[in-house]
């Protein structure tokens, strides 16, 4: 393939059987072909008269998912860096593609071509306004009172970071200041020291939280999923009603569930278990119903074409629903995380070789004045996990859904 005129980007391609490709796809004025990490040789290849169809759904950012059907129905899926740019490429020189409708100002711009007019191109500018209609003045108040909004939101945190940070004398000091004048970690070490000498290890405070909250999440995330992805795109006796018994939950705290919660692990012989904290994590509600209503955004057609090549059920929902519903999961990850990480279970775990990081910590907060500092330290500990995911996740969560680049 020629480098004259070429368009490349590096990606991953993706067959219907699951497998996965590491390498660039490169399109010209002819053609398009896909190249194996370190090969030569074109793994994939086709010329424009063979496209039957081609869809783009933006990723976030200038990643693309570009799905190439070619009229033979072979069917490739492409995750691209710079998939928008290789898709209106090919789209450009792709002569015989199916109509499009053309809008009254396209067909204005090619009679005015045809007249040998000049056309006026708007001008470019390095920033442009999102809202064109509104004043500078109010463009100015929103951003002014997007950082009054932002300030107030992460003062708290700094003010607990700052507080962590502090000696003794300067905790107790009038006013108090945000930031410590004399910064020290020694609130940190004195926490471990206090840990440390706890007949239960801290080690065992920590891997009992990391398990409940790893294996109540993943089991969240799953069953969530799979119940929603029924719910959501098929029909059958009482799935409304469910789902309304769903949402009713939404509307129950943990304090008014915690009793009869109890009641059930009690029954189940699970009392002072990690499973009594990890199963009601696999019926929280708020899972199902994120999910849910994601996954109703999801083109059929998808779904349809998937069935039609032979796809079976767990294989469309493995490799089609979930990768295009990814900042759903992600949503439903952080919300998971926070509510088992945060959670002291002191009413249904009894030993102390079972209790959770959280209950450590606040019993080191409950030792009186001489402790503050390493009461701060212990709540930065805490929040610091969720925080931490979101920060990594925030840019998926954003994403734009697959329906903005398909119709059904």
């Amino acid at each position: 393939m020629s480098e004259a005129n070429t368009v490349k980007s590096n990606g991953t391609l993706r067959l219907m059987n699951g497998k996965k490709y590491r390498g660039y796809l490169q399109a010209d004025e002819t053609g398009a072909a896909f190249y194996r990490k370190g090969e030569s040789e074109p793994m994939v290849q086709w010329k424009y008269v063979r496209l039957h169809r081609m869809d783009s759904i933006r990723r976030g950012g200038t990643s693309t998912q570009l799905t190439v059907i070619l009229k033979d129905e072979n069917r490739y899926i492409f995750d691209l860096d710079y998939g928008m740019k290789l898709y209106s490429f090919m789209d450009q020189h792709w002569v015989d593609k199916p109509v499009v409708p053309k809008t009254r100002g396209d067909e204005l711009h090619r009679l005015a071509e045809l007249r040998g007019e000049k056309i006026q191109v708007p001008k470019k500018h390095l920033i442009t306004r999102r809202h064109p209609n509104r004043s500078i003045a109010g463009d100015i108040g929103i951003y002014l009172m997007l950082f009054l909004v932002g300030l107030a939101m992460i003062f708290p945190l700094v003010f607990l970071i700052g507080s962590s940070l502090k000696p003794l004398d300067e905790l107790f000091r009038f006013p108090p200041t945000v930031l410590p004048q004399h910064p020290t970690s020694d609130n940190f070490s004195d926490l471990f020291v206090t840990m440390g000498q706890s007949w239960v290890p801290f080690s065992r405070y920590l891997v009992n939280t990391v398990l409940i909250t790893a294996v109540g999440t993943f089991g969240h995330l799953v069953i969530a999923s799979m119940a929603a992805f029924v719910l959501a795109k098929y029909d059958f006796p009482g799935g409304k009603f469910f789902f309304a018994v769903v949402t009713t939950c939404l509307m129950f705290s943990g304090y008014v569930t915690g009793i009869p919660n109890y009641l059930i692990m009690s029954r189940l012989y699970m009392i002072d278990t990690y499973w009594a904290l990890i199963l009601p994590a696999f019926a929280a509600p708020i899972g199902l119903f994120l999910m849910k209503q994601f996954m109703e955004g999801l083109p059929t057609a998808l779904i349809e074409a998937a069935t039609i090549d032979g796809a079976g059920q767990f294989r469309i929902f493995w490799s089609i629903v979930m990768p295009n519903v990814k900042p759903a999961w992600l949503t439903v990850i952080i919300f998971s995380v926070q509510s088992l990480w945060n959670t002291s279970a002191a009413t249904v775990i009894y030993s102390e070789s079972k209790k959770t990081l959280v209950y450590a910590l606040q019993q080191i907060q409950a030792g009186g004045i001489a402790r503050t500092g390493q009461t701060a330290a212990a709540t930065v500990i805490i929040v610091s996990v969720p925080v931490i995911i979101f920060i990594f996740s925030q840019s998926r969560i954003l994403e734009t859904m697959a329906s903005s680049g398909l119709k059904d």
